[in-house]
Formats: C-alpha cells, sequence, structure tokens
C-alpha cells in the first residue's frame, strides 16, 4: 500500500475521474457537485484575496459555463431555458459577491444548485 501525501492525492484524483467520462450524465452530475462544492466555499464569508475564494469562485464560474453550454435548447424545450436561467442567476450572485456587492446571495444559488443536483441524483 503506497502513502500518498494529501497534495498528491488530490492530484491523482484531479487527474483520473471516477467516471466515466463518456457518460454525458455522470459528466453533468459531477459538474454540479462541483459547483456546489465550491459554491459552500465561497459562500462562507472571507477574504476575497485568498487562495481559497480566487480558487474557488474561478471553479464556480467554470462550471457554471459548463453546464450552460451543454444545454439542448431544441430537445429540452422549457426545461432546458429554466436551467439555464438559474445557471445564470448564480453565475450573476458569484459575480456581484467578487465585487463585493452586498446584494449577492450565494446561499441562495448554492441552494437552487443543491436542489437541482439532488433532482439530477434521482434521475440517473
Amino acid at each position: 500500500m503506497s502513502m500518498l501525501s494529501p497534495a498528491n492525492e488530490y492530484k491523482r484524483q484531479q487527474s483520473t475521474p471516477d467516471f466515466d467520462v463518456d457518460n454525458k450524465q455522470a459528466l453533468v452530475k459531477a459538474t454540479l457537485e462541483c459547483l456546489t462544492r465550491s459554491l459552500m466555499v465561497v459562500e462562507v464569508p472571507q477574504d476575497r484575496t485568498t487562495e481559497a475564494y480566487r480558487h474557488h469562485s474561478s471553479r464556480a464560474l467554470t462550471a457554471i459555463y459548463v453546464l450552460q453550454s451543454s444545454l439542448d435548447f431544441e430537445r429540452g424545450g422549457e426545461i432546458a431555458t429554466n436551467l439555464f436561467q438559474l445557471y445564470e442567476y448564480s453565475r450573476q450572485q458569484l459575480l456581484k459577491d467578487m465585487r463585493r456587492d452586498d446584494t449577492a446571495n450565494l446561499s441562495q444559488a448554492r441552494r437552487a444548485m443543491s436542489e437541482i443536483l439532488d433532482a439530477w441524483q434521482q434521475i440517473s
């Protein structure tokens, strides 16, 4: 049994995901999980110049972009449109927080993404 340092284990996990990368449902689920985790981190009041805040806000924005760009509006219809709007709401709240706008509501954005993740887990 090899003992990897926490940093090396993290790097290993990042390079070899524990899901089938050809399975679109698994990719969406993993992206939603990443988004929810990152929103939890940035939701906690903290100095926005910390590495953790910058890392997780960047990850959240990337996850939102991936989710928005993966929507099929032709086949998904109203559901795809509604999901896009929820993702966009979360993106806007994160950008507000990054600009130190007091009207940012990251907890509501995180809850919305958690609900989508819960629904996605029930589907798949």
